[in-house]
């Protein structure tokens, strides 16, 4: 996951993750990384029109930019 664009500004992205606890798949079309735990297991994400970041799993995401992702 690239927290940034070709010329180092925030990128927008494209997502779908499972929600952990109820196993609903939630389709998020625009958004930008705002932080990635390297060590750890979750990102940090601002949805479009959120004013605050939601902290998501990373072994949750289904999809990242249109591309199924495999873990």
């Amino acid at each position: 996951m690239e927290a940034h664009g070709e010329n180092g500004s925030a990128g927008r992205h494209q997502l779908r993750y499972v929600k952990k606890g109820t196993g609903e798949i939630v389709d998020v079309p625009g958004c930008t990384i705002t932080s990635i735990h390297a060590k750890g297991s979750t990102v940090n994400i601002l949805v479009d029109g959120d004013t605050h970041p939601k902290t998501i799993r990373k072994c949750l995401v289904i999809e990242f930019n249109g591309m199924q992702v495999y873990i």
